[in-house]
């Protein structure tokens, strides 16, 4: 009995000892907090002393790599700024490939909006296995593969939805006008992007050039340069340029694209963060024929670089719906371990020196079109299609 007794009053007092200990050791942390909150510490020290911290006390597994990884992207979300990004090296060569025009995926352009925490497809590439599977333009990304992606940075999630050619991909999608999540099971290829579509439509007053513009990445001044010559091949007497739907692309290629559409002059300017300003000039050659510009609320950045150009010069008839309102350039700084960063590096300016930014740009005609449609440009037939049909009439006017 007395044995028991003892046992009894040594766990007592084990576990008044114990608690003793926990107690300063928890005020010794709070004390040194405070310290550190009184004297301050440079980050780097913080970072150790918080690793330091995690090592001792945490029961919790941690990759520390991994951890590194995300502490970049958090510090660059710090910015405040959709645009502003981390690439680790599978995102920045995933990036490249987009840029360049060929890679390896499902053949989408996908995009960050503000105050939207999804990612957004805005485009489809023609006859590449997202659009063969039913992915449509507007669509939400919730997940990749089961793993929940809302909130993510735009390159995280383009580096999951890309992969080995043969491989699958599941995309968990939410589609506005519909009530229920979509699950797409979507064989990965290599994909070279198709970014210019044209073709000749016929009318009472004559041939109507049309050409459709997807993005704006490096191969695409080459492919619209090929499209613009058979359509003057075959006789065009007006030109309709569509960039619905365009996200926008590299700053180089619209400034080409535009210099074969205006005469001499300013394309755009822009100003850095010191505020050096920087123009970019058509020279005198330029189309010639009536022009009409198609746009929407998803025709942003170089879109709007193009349509604002256009429009200062006098040019050519804008048709459509208030253009997104991107009027900011990226830059991507390459790091000494392979990665980079894209950072907000200028703002731009119209010829005539509007900034467009978070704006966008008016149509000189006004043309609403069903969300269900316009989502679909590309994919719905000419006569649904009612703001070409009002680019037409505009075109055929301009031939009279």
């Amino acid at each position: 009995m007395e044995n028991r007794k003892d046992f009894i009053r040594g766990i007592s007092a084990g576990a008044l000892i114990t608690a003793l200990i926990m107690l300063v050791v928890v005020a010794g942390i709070n004390v040194y907090a405070r310290q550190i909150r009184w004297r301050g510490i440079d980050p780097n020290t913080k970072i150790m002393e918080i690793y330091g911290l995690l090592n001792m006390f945490s029961i919790v597994p941690f990759d520390k790599d991994e951890m590194l990884e995300n502490m970049y992207r958090g510090f660059l979300e710090g910015v405040g700024d959709p645009y502003t990004q981390y690439f680790d090296a599978s995102a920045l060569a995933a990036f490249h490939a987009r840029t360049e025009g060929t890679f390896v995926g499902i053949g989408v352009h996908i995009s960050v909006e503000e105050d939207d925490p999804f990612i957004t497809i805005t485009n489809t590439f023609r006859d590449a296995p997202a659009a063969n599977a039913g992915i449509l333009p507007g669509d939400k990304i919730v997940a990749v593969d089961g793993i929940e992606v809302i909130g993510r940075q735009r390159e995280d999630v383009v580096s999951m939805i890309t992969g080995p050619a043969g491989t699958t991909v599941t995309l968990t999608i939410l589609r506005p006008y519909e009530h229920e999540r979509l699950y797409f099971e979507i064989t990965r290829a290599r994909v070279e992007v198709p970014t210019v579509f044209h073709e000749m439509l016929y009318t009472e007053q004559g041939a109507v050039g049309y050409i459709r513009l997807e993005g704006f990445d490096r191969v695409t001044a080459n492919q619209f340069d090929n499209a613009l010559s058979e359509l003057y091949s075959d006789g065009m007497d007006a030109l309709i340029i569509d960039v619905r739907n365009n996200p926008g692309g590299l700053l180089c290629t619209v400034n080409s694209i535009t210099d074969r559409l205006i005469p001499e002059g300013i394309i755009v300017y822009t100003v850095n963060a010191a505020g050096r300003r920087e123009n970019f000039y058509s020279d005198e050659a330029h189309l010639g024929l009536p022009l009409v510009l198609l746009v929407n609320e998803r025709s942003a950045s170089a879109s709007e670089v193009l349509s604002g150009a256009v429009r200062d010069a006098g040019m050519g008839t804008i048709v459509g719906t208030q253009t997104f309102g991107k009027g900011v350039v990226q830059n991507l700084l390459h790091l000494s371990d392979g990665t980079a960063i894209k950072l907000t590096v200028q703002k731009y300016f119209t010829p005539s020196g509007e900034s467009i930014h978070g704006t966008g740009i008016t149509p000189h005609i006004e043309v609403e079109m069903p969300e269900s449609l316009s989502r679909r440009i590309g994919a719905i037939s000419p006569e649904e299609d009612i703001q070409l049909q009002a680019a037409l009439e505009i075109a055929n006017g301009k031939m009279e």
